[in-house]
């Protein structure tokens, strides 16, 4: 805790050589008096931390206290609080699909009538801005975001086998050919972990997202987790089985079958790093840094451990990037509530989650001077130039089909065979959820 205090406070300092100048909201200061707004989020432990760190300075210019109510069952409470017509001022939403449903059912303000419109246009790329907008306005800002689909390598290993590390230009097939590097030096080319209890799956849901946007497109992608594309079609069957290369494949993944399913993906990464390595390569987000470097705290970013894009399939979709971030919605339009989400959106706030928790943020001017490392810094350089930016499909699902396609990836590891049944299966699931 002591080490996320210093960092936060350094941030503040850099921020001010940074971007001196001054505070961002530009709708308020002199509000009469103390002034109280609630913001509703899901935010404990070191996330809230830096949050109450991060709106200090607001707090500070303008008079407006924050008061953070965090709570885990975020879904429940938001939605018991909107009927009984007390909504918090704003909130950090459970997902885009609760972004959705409020807003279509009148409950946010359109954002245009809270931000500086032309501010946020020069700090958010059109990717992040469409993913917030429902029937043409926007409603939601997207915050502290992650990278999906990253793949992890250790760099000793590939130096002790005489081998050149990957780059972020290379392709499914050399990663394939990768692949068979490793097993003809005795190591499994893939760890894999896709345990995660009641959500246990969502791993190669992730997996599969990546496959399907590079192969198919943001447009096909779109179809697919609105329910309009069926899962027994060509394109959602060619994902699997380009997969299945690897999961259906026993020579591929450390462990087999039954380590994949029964490992915690928390504790997937972690043969790549035992003494000798036992694996070569591991996909996961961004977020899985703060996993290696709390379980192995000696290891070194770029020189012990280190990550490429995940590989391009066809080449027009070389840029796409699957995220996943915290979606932030506005129930009540108040003087401070408006100076409040500026401030929010703004690169200045966004800084601070950059370096107190290594997230990224979706503001593009947030300086790379604040990430923590090397992989941070270039984890976000990849966000800020991606010409295609999705959000997590799964997530963007209905419930019963997100929870239809975890289990589905846990059958389809289990036994790859049953492809037919198991997307058969998933788009009984579709035709009853999206009726």
């Amino acid at each position: 805790m002591k080490r996320l205090t210093m960092t936060i406070v350094m941030a503040a300092a850099v921020f001010g050589l940074v971007y001196a100048g001054g505070g961002t909201e530009k709708a308020s200061t002199g509000t009469g008096g103390q002034k109280t707004i609630n913001f509703l989020a899901v935010w404990g432990g070191q996330e809230a931390e830096v949050f109450k760190a991060m709106v200090k300075p607001f707090e500070e210019r303008t008079g407006i206290k924050v008061e953070l109510e965090a709570t885990r069952d975020l879904d429940a409470v938001i939605t018991t609080r909107v009927e009984a017509g007390n909504p918090p001022d704003v909130a950090g939403l459970p997902g885009p699909g609760k972004l959705v449903e409020l807003a279509k059912a009148g409950k946010l303000v359109d954002l245009s009538q809270v931000l500086d419109m032309a501010e946020f246009d020069k700090n958010y790329s059109a990717g992040w801005k469409a993913l917030g907008t429902v029937d043409g306005k926007l409603y939601g800002i997207f915050t502290k975001a992650a990278i999906k689909g990253l793949v992890w390598y250790n760099p000793k290993t590939f130096k002790a086998g005489g081998i050149t590390p990957p780059s972020n230009t290379w392709t499914w097939n050399g990663m394939m050919a990768y692949s068979k590097q490793a097993i003809d030096k005795g190591l499994a080319p893939w760890a894999i972990g896709v345990e995660s209890g009641a959500a246990s799956g969502w791993v190669g849901t992730d997996w599969l997202e990546n496959i399907f946007l590079r192969v198919n497109g943001p447009d096909k992608y779109k179809e697919w987790y609105e329910g309009k594309l069926a899962w027994t079609s060509p394109e959602v069957r060619k994902a699997w089985e380009i997969w299945g290369q690897i999961i259906a494949d026993p020579k591929m993944i450390y462990g087999g079958s039954n380590y994949v399913n029964s490992t915690n993906f928390g504790n997937a990464h972690e043969p790549l790093f035992t003494n000798p390595p036992k694996a070569l390569f591991h996909h996961q987000a961004s977020f899985i840094q703060s996993f290696i470097t709390n379980q192995f705290p000696s290891l070194k970013p770029v020189e012990d451990f280190d990550f490429v894009a995940f590989p391009s399939i066809e080449p027009k979709y070389a840029k796409a990037v699957e995220g996943a971030a915290d979606v932030i919605g506005v129930f009540k339009n108040t003087p401070e509530v408006r100076a409040f989400v500026n401030y929010l959106a703004s690169a200045e706030a966004q800084a601070y989650w950059a370096a107190g928790t290594g997230a990224l943020a979706t503001n593009k001017n947030v300086s790379l001077v604040f990430y923590p490392d090397a992989l941070t810094k270039r984890a976000a350089d990849i966000m800020n130039k991606a010409e295609i930016v999705v959000f997590d499909a799964s997530d963007m699902m209905k419930p019963e089909m997100n929870a239809a396609f975890w289990s589905a990836v846990v059958s389809y590891i289990e036994n790859p065979k049953n492809l037919d049944s198991i997307l058969a299966g998933l788009e009984k699931v579709r035709k009853d959820a999206y009726k």
